[in-house]
């Protein structure tokens, strides 16, 4: 890795102790670029809920595949468990937190009491698909985009009802 960035092993190592400390910060950056790349998903005019939720996983699909190192680093086979569960925990559960205050500015969402963790798991389902895709293609592709948003929309549909009014 030292060789790769052009530095001496020793200032490797004065930054990070281990090869794991490189994935495990570069999976951070990924992760606050998805972010920022989320962020910039812009809403219409939806046919339901359901279609808002699909376009917002393809649309996260779209950084996966313009960003192949994330999508090897995040969703990719070799990945330690431990850099995907800390992703997980961080990332995953801001992603679900934006996908709720996204649905929140078009619709009126009910409460209840777990609704944080049924959209982290949501977010879950979606990256499930993706890592299958990874693993099978080496890349998301349409076909396993599309489950994706199939099997959060399933997901999503035992806690929301089919058509929810509008945000005031």
């Amino acid at each position: 890795m030292a060789d790769a960035a052009g530095i001496p092993k020793s200032s490797a190592y004065h930054l990070f102790g281990s090869a794991f400390e490189v994935h495990a910060a570069a999976a951070q950056e990924i992760a606050a670029d998805l972010l920022e790349h989320l962020a910039t998903f812009r809403h219409g005019e939806y046919d339901g809920w359901p279609s808002l939720v699909e376009q917002f996983i393809r649309y996260g699909a779209l950084f996966f595949k313009e960003r192949p190192d994330a999508s090897q680093l995040l969703l990719g086979p070799k990945s330690p468990p431990a850099i995907k569960l800390a992703d997980r925990q961080e990332s995953d559960v801001a992603v679900g937190l934006h996908l709720i205050k996204l649905m929140s500015g078009c619709y009126r969402l009910p409460a209840w009491p777990s609704r944080e963790e049924t959209f982290f798991r949501a977010i879950e389902i979606s990256d499930l698909f993706f890592s299958l895709s990874v693993l099978q293609h080496g890349k998301i592709v349409e076909e396993l985009e599309i489950e994706a948003a199939r099997a959060t929309n399933a997901y999503l549909s035992l806690y929301l009802p089919p058509i929810l009014p509008a945000a005031e």
